[in-house]
């Protein structure tokens, strides 16, 4: 089986509780909250749930998972399997969030600086930039979402130029001309089910 490299998605999202704000607000506000959590001692198994939440809760996975599969490959597939790929694909990713919060020390940045947003496609997309430094490195990431109703949904994150949704995207197209799409499934599942082990 090849091995899959998977991209943390650390420091991430907000949660819906901060919807009805403008997308800068939004990942400051969770940003603050995220911080808050992970500054903890310890977690109980309800912080590990709160951050799990904060970590995901705006990401548009079923948006994530169909962009990461090449287009020949979302061709073809049914609707119920294209579900359970974005499904194990939305596990795959949480677990591996709270598995690299439990098993690494958080230090928290020295700054954080939140870019003014960038509106594409008449207000319907925006990119908003996020520098945070620490020990003198700055790491720049980027959040991708798209408006539905009167929220933000991400489904890209870029850190340092690295898109996360075309890592993913790479790796899958690499598995599948080898393997068909069910194995594919099968693969995130252990993956996902390796990171609460």
């Amino acid at each position: 089986m090849k091995k899959l490299i998977f991209i943390s998605l650390f420091m991430c999202i907000a949660s819906y509780t901060y919807a009805q704000q403008d997308p800068v607000a939004l990942l400051r506000q969770n940003d603050l909250e995220l911080q808050k959590e992970l500054k903890k001692k310890s977690h109980t198994a309800a912080d590990m749930e709160r951050i799990k939440y904060l970590s995901s809760g705006l990401f548009d996975f079923a948006k994530m998972a169909e962009r990461s599969l090449p287009k020949k490959t979302l061709d073809t597939i049914s609707k119920s399997a294209k579900a359970e790929f974005s499904k194990e694909f939305q596990r795959m990713i949480e677990n591996s969030s709270v598995n690299k919060f439990k098993n690494s020390k958080y230090t928290p940045p020295d700054s954080t600086i939140y870019e003014e947003p960038k509106y594409k496609k008449d207000g319907a997309e925006v990119w908003v930039s996020i520098h945070s430094w620490s020990k003198g490195k700055d790491m720049l990431m980027v959040y991708k979402m798209d408006k539905e109703g009167n929220s933000w949904k991400v489904w890209d994150l870029v850190i340092d130029d690295l898109s996360t949704t075309r890592n993913y995207q790479d790796q899958f197209k690499s598995i599948l001309e080898t393997k068909n799409f069910k194995e594919l499934i099968k693969t995130v599942k252990e993956k996902a089910d390796e990171y609460v082990k």
